[in-house]
């Protein structure tokens, strides 16, 4: 055991110092006393990088794609923006951890809102409405249930990235319904990714948000 000679206390582990003077320690060092817990993130760096994978040849793939038409005009770098919007909301989770779905919503919300004013104070040519808000809203719920089975949320979680999935997918349908969306494509393809992730949830941990909602509701 190291031992620190000017505070006269013997110390556990393999410190360099003392946690109280900062002094050098002497003598041998032991194994500390507490587990060494694993690192969480490199357990789950295989499932990041085969998202790493994917958004990269999304990009290129839209990029590609935007070049050789060229005419619809250069909507690829809304998707590049909203696969950025999606690793920062990854990024935020994965150091965070901490009332996740939230986070996202006001992110969506934020994104949507300087798009908006930015499209409105520009002459209102619609990409706002038409690209960031469905491309940005696939990417959260493509982020949600990455990290719903990534951190293995517990029921109560669960029933919160329920309900922002579904959120998602009712504004893009209500701006469709309501004629605002003039390129429909985008909006019906986050609606039907809503749909996907929502059966998604449900068919894999529905059991444990059936019991979660039994508990809360007393059924």
């Amino acid at each position: 055991m190291k031992y620190c000679d000017k505070c006269k206390v013997s110390v556990r582990g393999n410190r360099e110092h003392c946690p109280l003077c900062n002094a050098v320690l002497h003598g041998e060092a032991e194994p500390s006393g507490f587990p060494r817990l694993p690192n969480e993130h490199k357990k789950h760096k295989l499932w990041i990088s085969i998202l790493a994978l994917s958004s990269v040849s999304a990009c290129i793939i839209c990029l590609l794609l935007n070049f050789l038409f060229r005419k619809h005009g250069q909507w690829s770098l809304f998707v590049l923006g909203g696969v950025v919007c999606m690793w920062m909301t990854l990024g935020l989770a994965l150091y965070k951890q901490r009332n996740i779905p939230k986070t996202m919503v006001w992110e969506v919300f934020l994104v949507g809102l300087l798009s908006v004013l930015w499209d409105y104070f520009t002459g209102w040519w619609g990409w706002s409405i038409n690209y960031v808000l469905p491309i940005v809203s696939m990417g959260v719920m493509v982020v949600l249930v990455f990290l719903s089975r990534l951190f293995h949320v517990a029921a109560g979680s669960l029933i919160v990235y329920l309900l922002v999935d579904a959120l998602m997918g009712v504004i893009q349908l209500v701006l469709l319904l309501t004629g605002c969306i003039t390129v429909p494509l985008p909006s019906l393809l986050c609606v039907g990714v809503s749909t996907v992730m929502l059966a998604a949830m449900l068919i894999f941990r529905g059991r444990k948000v059936r019991e979660e909602l039994r508990r809360r509701l007393h059924l």
